[in-house]
């Protein structure tokens, strides 16, 4: 029957009507093929998982990286400095083809800013210079290690600052002392502000210039970091030192009502000092200064204590239990005592008129006692007392010096205080001291 069709089918066509069947026979033949394998396709893509239409798909571009001062890392070149000496912002900033109208104009947007006049010979910058024309556009100053201050030109006169995150990690060391602490840390690669911040600490019930070969030692503490660098330590978050068999242990705590390290009873381990050596209110004459004209000398000089106008033979007291390390005549500072009250804090009183009774050099005395009285010795022009304190050897400001306060927690808090300690308590008991020193992450 097939075969009668298609005779029939041949003999009404003409031959040009039989080419063009012939060609529209084939074609379907082929869309035919073309779809069934197009269906098998799809099958298979069915069983591998959902097919994906080609124009629906977007291109997603890598978002560009940002550097630690959040600037563009693909759009310009950094090169990093250090400030010369004799050399100022102008020199740095006319060598990076900063015109001196630009210049100008930085220093004028400076101000309440920065003090572009006091840059100091060593301290680190960055010059940010175009990835395509090598311009320098920008400069990144640092004030410290984690403060910085962005000069910008590339568009307009913009100045800000900026401070670098810092990260800590809590660790600790502990070991037994053989010569010093400060030898134990430094051998072993600690840093020795432990042994400062623990001095600090326990300087009030140990004196750390007379330690024993054999005394123990536990801390645990905050290490600090900058990109990713070592940047100091942080807070001393609990600590026990062994002196001569007898155990001590500090907890840092903080509340409204409580700052500081305590014992684990509460009691405060640190003693304020005494804002001022006199019993009663004197007038200050003079205050400390890195840079007061001497009136005596016609100069300027750093004057590192407090001076009490106060009248002459006014009783002066001593600011805190300790022992008397110097009580002489000292040329221009005239009759001095000089008092050590622990590892960090000395204090020294100028000028007195004479000692009180029995204050020799080794003489131990205590809070309030009585130790000279006002005068006039040495270089001076008037009746007056020069007050000093010495924190680690170094002059500081008294009336700028906070200590912690003596009182220790309330028995209202004291439950949330042993509750809030206990975890650091068992941390400490966890270390051996008998190990040799070693610092180890919590």
């Amino acid at each position: 029957m097939k075969k009668d069709f298609f005779i029939v089918v041949l003999k009404s066509s003409t031959k040009r009507g039989y080419m063009i069947w012939a060609k529209g026979f084939y074609t379907s033949i082929i869309l035919l093929v073309l779809f069934q394998a197009c269906s098998v396709f799809q099958e298979k893509k069915k069983e591998q998982g959902p097919s994906v239409v080609i124009h629906n798909l977007v291109e997603i571009k890598e978002l560009p990286g940002f550097d630690s001062y959040g600037f563009e890392k693909d759009k310009a070149v950094v090169k990093e400095a250090k400030v010369k000496r004799n050399e100022s912002l102008y020199i740095i900033l006319r060598s990076l083809d900063v015109s001196p109208q630009e210049i100008y104009e930085i220093e004028r947007k400076s101000k309440g800013i920065f003090n572009t006049r006091q840059i100091k010979q060593n301290q680190k910058y960055y010059t940010y210079h175009d990835a395509e024309s090598g311009i320098p556009v920008r400069m990144v100053f640092h004030e410290t290690a984690t403060d910085y201050v962005v000069f910008d030109w590339e568009d307009g006169i913009n100045i800000k600052t900026g401070q670098k995150e810092i990260t800590k990690e809590i660790v600790s060391a502990h070991g037994t002392i053989k010569s010093s602490l400060y030898e134990t840390l430094v051998d072993k690669n600690v840093n020795i502000l432990v042994a400062n911040s623990l001095s600090e600490i326990f300087g009030w019930e140990i004196d750390f210039f007379r330690l024993y070969k054999g005394d123990k030692f536990k801390v645990i503490y905050e290490k600090r970091y900058v990109d990713d660098k070592p940047y100091g330590i942080g807070q001393i978050l609990a600590a026990e030192f062994e002196h001569r068999g007898e155990v001590h242990q500090a907890f840092f705590y903080e509340s409204e009502a409580a700052y500081g390290y305590y014992d684990e009873v509460g009691n405060s381990v640190q003693k304020a000092l005494l804002k001022a050596p006199f019993k009663y209110s004197q007038r200050i004459s003079s205050n400390f200064s890195h840079n007061r004209f001497h009136p005596v000398l016609k100069k300027h000089t750093p004057h590192y204590g407090v001076d009490y106008a106060a009248p002459l033979g006014t009783p002066v007291i001593s600011v805190g239990d300790g022992e008397v390390i110097e009580s002489r005549y000292r040329g221009a500072n005239g009759n001095i005592v000089k008092i050590r009250h622990n590892s960090t804090y000395k204090t020294a009183y100028l000028h007195l008129n004479g000692f009180a009774k029995g204050i020799k050099k080794g003489k131990k005395v205590r809070q309030g006692q009585v130790i000279g009285y006002v005068g006039r010795t040495g270089r001076v022009t008037g009746v007056h007392l020069d007050y000093r304190v010495y924190k680690n050897d170094k002059p500081v400001n008294p009336a700028k010096l906070v200590l912690p306060p003596s009182k220790g927690i309330s028995n209202r808090e004291l439950e949330t205080y042993k509750s809030y300690t206990s975890k650091w308590k068992a941390e400490l008991e966890a270390l051996i001291a008998e190990q040799p020193v070693a610092e180890v992450s919590l």
